[in-house]
C-alpha cells in the first residue's frame, strides 16, 4: 500500500517533470517575443538593452514589391472562406448521413477517413497540373476551392458524429408541435449542433491557416501569397536571416488565430467536450 509520504514524493516528481516540459516549450516562445523587440536580434536569446518597435514598423514597409501585412490579409480571406465553405457543405452532408441511412454509407465514411490521412504533398502536384490546365494558378478563389476540399473530410467526420448523437425524438417532438421538417431542423437541430459547428469551423480555419505545401504549389505571385508562404521572404540570400522581422511577423501571424479562439471559446469548449463524450 502506498503511503502518504510516497504519494507526496510522486506528486513532487510529477510537478518537476511538468515544469521542465513547460519550460522546454516556453523557451522558443520567449526567444520569439524577445527577438521581436530587439532591432539586432540573433539566434541567441539576448535581452535587448534598448527594446523598440522597429521590427513591427518595418512590417509596414514593402518586402520587394509587397507589404507583409498583405500576406496576413490574404491568409484571413483564404482561411475564413475555406473554413466557412467546408463547414456548410459538411454540415448539410453530415445531416444526410446521420438522418437518412443508405447502403454503402459506412464505406463512404471510411473513404473520407482515408482521404483525410493522405499527405498534402501527394495531391499537390496533380492539383497544380489540373489548375494549370484550368487557368486557376495564382488565384485566391482557386486556392480557396482546393483548401475547402482538403479540410472537408475532417469537418464532415466531426459534424456527422455530432449530429448522430442528437436524438431524432427532438425533431419529431417539434414536428408534433406544428413545425415542418425544415422548421425542426432550423429551430432544434441547428442550435443543438452549434458548438460542434463552431469547433469544426475553427479546426478547419487553423488547418488552412498553417497550410504550406498546397499553397506554395498554387500561388506564385508574391502579392497573393498567404502568411505561411510569406515567412520565407525573411530568409535572405546567402543564409542571412532577419530574425527581428521574422519574430515580429510571426507574432502578428498568430494574432488572428488567438483572436478567433477567444471570440468563440465558449462554443469551442462545449463542442470539444461533446465530441469527447460521444
Amino acid at each position: 500500500m502506498i503511503t502518504v509520504r510516497e504519494l507526496r514524493i510522486y506528486a513532487l516528481i510529477a510537478t518537476i517533470f511538468m515544469i521542465a516540459i513547460i519550460a522546454f516549450f516556453s523557451l522558443p516562445l520567449l526567444w520569439l517575443f524577445v527577438s521581436a523587440f530587439n532591432p539586432y536580434a540573433t539566434p541567441s536569446l539576448e535581452i535587448p538593452t534598448n527594446p523598440s518597435l522597429r521590427n513591427f514598423v518595418e512590417l509596414f514597409r514593402p518586402v520587394g514589391m509587397v507589404y507583409p501585412y498583405q500576406w496576413i490579409l490574404n491568409s484571413i480571406i483564404v482561411s475564413s472562406a475555406s473554413a466557412t465553405i467546408a463547414t456548410i457543405i459538411s454540415f448539410l452532408s453530415a445531416f444526410v448521413f446521420a438522418r437518412f441511412p443508405f447502403r454503402g454509407q459506412e464505406a463512404m465514411l471510411s473513404l473520407f477517413v482515408v482521404l483525410r490521412l493522405i499527405p498534402p504533398i501527394i495531391i499537390a502536384l496533380p492539383i497544380m497540373v489540373l489548375y494549370r490546365m484550368w487557368g486557376l494558378i495564382n488565384t485566391l478563389h482557386g486556392l480557396i476551392l482546393v483548401l475547402s476540399a482538403f479540410v472537408l473530410p475532417f469537418t464532415l467526420l466531426i459534424l456527422e458524429s455530432s449530429l448522430r448523437a442528437i436524438p431524432t425524438t427532438y425533431e419529431e417532438a417539434a414536428m408534433l408541435d406544428g413545425c415542418t421538417k425544415l422548421g425542426a431542423f432550423l429551430r432544434v437541430t441547428l442550435p443543438l449542433a452549434a458548438p460542434s459547428i463552431v469547433t469544426a469551423w475553427l479546426l478547419a480555419f487553423v488547418t488552412v491557416w498553417s497550410e504550406f505545401v498546397i499553397t506554395l504549389m498554387i500561388i506564385r505571385d508574391p502579392s497573393l501569397m498567404t502568411a505561411s508562404i510569406g515567412l520565407r521572404f525573411f530568409f535572405g540570400e546567402y543564409g542571412r536571416v532577419e530574425y527581428g522581422k521574422l519574430s515580429a511577423f510571426s507574432i502578428l501571424y498568430s494574432v488572428p488565430i488567438i483572436a478567433v479562439f477567444f471570440a468563440i471559446q465558449k462554443y469551442l469548449r462545449r463542442g470539444i467536450a461533446g465530441l469527447v463524450t460521444r
